[in-house]
């Protein structure tokens, strides 16, 4: 009792200063501006405790306020350190709330306390308001730093996203003008103008066909038609023959004459002369023309059999090999289809006017098969677009697919930059979530510790506690046979009798 009595009085006192710091809800609802800020009010707590209690930090206060002074002379900075850190106290003041995310009622930290232990109430009291300054401090940069990483994350997200978007547009438009034609979107276009260059190809085809029978026709008549016309004399009104009718006139003029003079007479030299000259100028235009004949017709009677037969009728079949040799024997042969005699130009109106329509048909057929060849080579174009679309179709919709993909994820990451802009600009206009000092270390008027009451109340305890028990120590150790129990605990035998001392009244 006496040491606990000393103890209580001269045990030097230690004082502590506290402060408390609340845990401010942010002002504005969270459906309006939501945090970047999501670990709970305790988590930042610890999280900022160990950010303050480092080594730095508490050195620096150290030196500050010169504490533990003895204690630096003769022990290692670490340990003055954890010494300071055990002076520091850190306690969480929690409140019965309902949980906004689940709904449900849970303990949630609404406050918290910072204090510190120090023999002298002014140094306390500094201390405990540099470590509360700290946590303040502390808490408004970290939400600042984190605030502002999300908004820059979100933003060099955003950056790239956007240059992926901007990729894939451009290997889209790259596809595009690669297969410009070959596109889905124009598949239905292409069957359409396959269709119509078919129809185009087949009108065309019919109206070569009409061509053809055209001309054969036109060079049947041209080949019944003398291209010089029946021409008279101005001054005797009579009919000028040509070649051919000359001919026919001299030989019954020399027919008369043979039969009237002999052969060495000049009339009948003259007329065999004229007759052998015009027999050698008419003689390659008819075997000519001949040929001609023959040719049109062969090709006229073809052209009627192809309509009414196919390619492997006999008749075709020979009328084809006709054709062939005809126009062959027609290519060797030394002069041109119904050229006048000696130069002379076509005079006959019929003929003329034939013969233009043949150069016409003929223009036209030329033009067509021209348009043929076109026709053709866009039909086998479309006909390649129609069989790779659906490679290019695969392969366009695969690029969309990433392109709307992308872009869906652009906007997602531009309204969450958006999002962490605002929530970064709440946390610099400190609406956010907040620690506020609602009541800051002040100089304690009385010790935290030592505990006087305490201490002798424990002294008391102890003291009464040892007294008993000295007195149950000194009874086991004690021998000596004090009563009837201890007769029967030393010999196991209950005595007969128990004679009490007598003390004898001294005369």
């Amino acid at each position: 009792m006496t040491l606990a009595t000393l103890a209580a009085f001269l045990w030097p006192p230690m004082y502590r200063s506290t402060g408390t710091i609340l845990i401010e809800q942010q002002e504005m609802p969270e459906d309006f501006v939501r945090s970047a800020i999501s670990s709970y009010a305790d988590e930042r707590v610890q999280m900022i405790s160990q950010r303050v209690m480092t080594s730095a930090n508490l050195l620096e206060i150290i030196s500050k306020y010169n504490l533990y002074a003895a204690q630096r002379t003769t022990k290692t900075r670490e340990v003055v350190v954890d010494e300071m850190r055990g002076d520091i106290k850190l306690e969480m003041i929690s409140a019965d709330v309902v949980d906004p995310r689940q709904g449900r009622p849970t303990k949630a930290t609404i406050a918290f306390s910072v204090s510190y232990d120090n023999r002298s109430p002014q140094v306390a009291a500094a201390v405990a308001n540099e470590l509360t300054s700290l946590y303040l401090r502390e808490n408004l940069e970290t939400r600042k730093q984190q605030a502002a990483g999300t908004a820059d994350f979100l933003s060099g997200e955003a950056i790239r996203i956007g240059s992926q978007v901007t990729e894939l547009e451009q290997k889209i438009a790259d596809f595009k003008a690669k297969n410009e034609k070959s596109l889905p979107e124009y598949a239905q276009l292409n069957v359409q103008l396959a269709s119509r260059a078919q129809d185009d190809l087949r009108e065309l085809d019919a109206r070569v066909r009409a061509l053809d029978q055209q001309i054969v026709f036109l060079d049947s008549q041209l080949a019944q038609i003398n291209p010089t016309g029946t021409l008279y004399s101005d001054k005797t009104g009579q009919r000028v023959m040509g070649a051919a009718d000359q001919l026919k006139l001299l030989k019954s003029e020399y027919a008369r004459a043979v039969a009237t003079y002999e052969d060495t007479h000049p009339d009948v030299v003259r007329l065999k002369s004229e007759i052998e000259g015009l027999e050698k100028d008419l003689g390659s235009q008819s075997n000519y023309r001949d040929t001609e004949r023959q040719l049109e017709q062969a090709r006229a009677d073809l052209a009627a059999a192809r309509q009414t037969h196919s390619e492997d009728f006999p008749d075709v079949v020979r009328l084809t090999r006709q054709v062939s040799q005809l126009g062959e024997q027609l290519k060797n042969a030394p002069r041109t289809p119904a050229t006048p005699v000696r130069g002379e130009e076509p005079d006959n109106p019929a003929y003329i006017q034939i013969k233009a329509n043949r150069e016409a048909a003929q223009t036209e057929r030329a033009s067509l098969l021209v348009q043929r060849v076109q026709l053709r080579a866009r039909l086998a174009d479309l006909e390649q677009r129609s069989a790779a679309t659906p490679i290019i179709e695969r392969d366009y919709t695969a690029l969309m697919n990433d392109l709307e993909s992308a872009q869906k994820k652009h906007a997602e990451v531009q309204q969450k930059q958006m999002e962490a802009q605002l929530a970064s600009n709440l946390e610099i206009e400190r609406r956010g979530e907040r620690f506020t000092l609602i009541e800051p270390p002040l100089e304690p008027e009385k010790p935290a510790k030592p505990i006087k009451l305490l201490i002798l109340l424990i002294g008391f305890v102890l003291a009464v506690g040892s007294a008993i028990g000295l007195m149950r120590l000194l009874e086991t150790l004690d021998t000596r046979i004090r009563s009837r129990d201890d007769v029967i605990s030393l010999l196991s035998v209950a005595p007969l009798a128990v004679i009490p001392r007598l003390k004898l009244a001294r005369s």
